[in-house]
């Protein structure tokens, strides 16, 4: 079974969701990341979901596992770092983001971490 802290190192390292028209494949670039925000988005990590939301400010709010955390998020270089209080003891986790239909694939040097996709409702309050 995946741990908490597991889930949280890897949706550290996620990339969220654009609305805008990205190709398949193709990295986004820092101006294309700081547009996804503000957004809910669901994410799915080896087969389990995840919901959580990020609002232009770089204010985080994430549900797992009956689990609830917060953080922030911010962009270096053209890659996207969060910091989740609990998930990430604090410490930012980056990685690179790109499109695959209409999910978003997070990705370290390791590959393929998550794939996430916004959503219309999160029940998370922020």
């Amino acid at each position: 079974m995946l741990s908490l802290r597991s889930v949280a190192s890897v949706m550290a390292v996620l990339g969220l969701l654009s609305t805008a028209v990205q190709a398949d494949g193709v990295r986004l670039n820092a101006k294309s990341v700081k547009s996804l925000f503000p957004g809910q988005y669901e994410a799915r990590v080896k087969g389990y979901k995840i919901l959580f939301s990020a609002n232009r400010g770089g204010n985080l709010a994430g549900q797992a596992f009956g689990q609830e955390d917060r953080g922030r998020w911010f962009v270096k270089g053209n890659r996207l770092c969060m910091v989740w209080r609990k998930w990430t003891e604090g410490k930012p986790k980056c990685g690179s983001i790109s499109r695959q239909g209409n999910w978003f694939i997070a990705n370290n040097t390791k590959g393929q971490l998550l794939k996430f996709r916004p959503v219309s409702v999160v029940a998370l309050n922020q």
